[in-house]
């Protein structure tokens, strides 16, 4: 049976895209094949109907390729893989492995495209960024932007850029993730119960991303609508100011960006 497109790692990533493109209908259960040597990652394949490759080596043949492996993982994976022995697209949602280095290990038939996808590509909530290598056709980039429209919202940029991306929206969710975990600390040492806390939290941070989602106005304007001169938000923000907060938040999405770059070199 003919194989239209082969996932290496079915993980969270790889399983959220997977799930993302058979309930758009791009992609039928019996023409993915998957390999993960997670008996759980490999179950959960099963059950959605989809093919499971005993190896690696399996893939080499598909025609579309997608990696969703570990980046620290992806040595092992290509020594499996090998060179590529037919033209095929290969997409990337691995950090820190560039085109060049998976051109080397893959051979000169992989078309690469890179995509930083994030978490919240699980509910179809995603931001995926997307570079093309040259080798790309028009149809390859078609197919690669329509494949993570399943998961949510595609920007298209320069590879050089893209360790930024993973340190903006790639690791993104973690700091919202990070403010949340605080401030339900916040609401319970202000007297709310665990629950009560939550909720509300939850809540505040769902709206306050809908209205920055649907407002025209930027950020600061936003948070400036919300803090009265001498009020209870003044308070609080002069708090946040006081311990950097802010510029704690750009040096931490440099610092990623950097990280990125330092496992792009050491590839």
């Amino acid at each position: 049976m003919a194989t239209t497109l082969a996932v290496a790692g079915f993980g969270n990533m790889g399983g959220a895209i997977i799930r993302g493109m058979l309930a758009a209908g791009r992609v039928r259960p019996d023409d993915v094949l998957v390999f993960d040597p997670d008996v759980r990652c490999s179950t959960e394949a099963k059950r959605l109907g989809l093919r499971v490759a005993n190896s690696a080596a399996a893939l080499s043949d598909a025609s579309t390729l997608l990696i969703a492996v570990k980046p620290q993982r992806y040595g092992d994976l290509a020594e499996q893989l090998g060179t590529l022995p037919r033209p095929t697209l290969v997409i990337s949602v691995m950090a820190g492995i560039t085109m060049h280095a998976m051109t080397g290990t893959l051979g000169r038939h992989a078309r690469i495209a890179r995509v930083m996808p994030n978490t919240p590509a699980r509910i179809g909530a995603g931001m995926s960024t997307v570079a093309f290598g040259d080798s790309c056709t028009a149809t390859d980039k078609d197919e690669v932007v329509a494949m993570f429209e399943t998961i949510g919202l595609v920007h298209r940029i320069d590879e050089s850029l893209m360790d930024a991306a993973t340190a903006v929206c790639g690791s993104g969710p973690a700091y919202i993730f990070h403010l949340a975990e605080h401030m339900m600390r916040g609401a319970r040492e202000a007297g709310f119960d665990p629950s009560s806390a939550d909720l509300l939290v939850r809540q505040t941070i769902l709206g306050a991303a809908e209205l920055l989602r649907h407002s025209s106005d930027d950020p600061a304007t936003l948070r400036r609508a919300v803090t009265s001169p001498a009020g209870t938000t003044a308070a609080a923000l002069a708090v946040l100011d006081a311990a950097g907060t802010g510029d704690a938040m750009a040096r931490a999405i440099i610092a990623a960006r950097d990280r990125g770059r330092e496992l792009s070199a050491g590839a």
